[in-house]
């Protein structure tokens, strides 16, 4: 995906929800793709082997994998930028709530871990300390976090062209970059890449980081 590089237009998080809100149906219909469920496993054995029954995931979507995790015993609180993905997410028997990451609005230390998929390459680097400081702060002390994010190059701004509209801001982090940000709030246990599908030629991969705070 090529950037036009540039800050984030005005009220762009106003933006991003509208977007997604406009696609929540199509976005229902297909489903989640393949890859994530391995990386699902790997974190519910975290969960199990820590004995963690709570989660909290942010940038939940339309809340396959929230109820994923519910299905298999863990108590799951599911939060969206998205009113139309939240409602979705409601109409899967999960508990939901619309939240932007900047304020999740939960008390500190609610949660025994927390999952976010796909979700912080929205926030601008000026913004992500902030952001990763908010999630840490609603779990509890020295507990699994997943984060997992498109990345692999240094760029932020608007796509060229985005299938979605209106235009979605994103922020891409080369894997020093993240890793340097995510450990300014997490301990960092595993950071990993991939590429998801057979697109060698796309600069971008898949970041994934097991985490816990401090």
């Amino acid at each position: 995906m090529k950037l036009v590089a540039g800050p984030p237009p005005d009220a762009f998080r106003e933006s991003i929800a509208r977007t997604y809100d406009g696609v929540a149906a199509v976005r229902d219909e297909r489903g989640e793709e393949d890859w994530r469920w391995p990386i699902a496993e790997r974190f519910l054995e975290i969960l199990h082997a820590d004995g963690r029954e709570s989660m909290l995931e942010i940038g939940a979507g339309v809340g396959y994998t929230s109820r994923w995790f519910a299905d298999r015993g863990i108590t799951v609180t599911a939060t969206d930028l998205s009113p139309e993905h939240v409602a979705l997410c409601r109409a899967k028997g999960l508990e939901a709530h619309v939240r932007d990451m900047y304020d999740l609005g939960f008390a500190p230390a609610t949660f025994a871990s927390a999952w976010a998929m796909n979700c912080i390459h929205h926030i601008p680097n000026a913004d992500l300390p902030r952001v990763l400081a908010g999630i840490a702060g609603v779990v509890h002390p020295g507990s699994p976090v997943y984060i997992g994010v498109w990345g692999g190059v240094d760029e932020e701004g608007l796509p060229e062209e985005d299938f979605y509209q209106p235009p979605r801001f994103f922020s891409f982090r080369a894997d020093d970059t993240l890793q340097a940000l995510l450990e300014k709030a997490f301990l960092i246990e595993s950071f990993e890449t991939f590429k998801p599908g057979d697109d060698a030629a796309d600069v971008l991969h898949m970041q994934s980081a097991f985490l816990r705070t401090r």
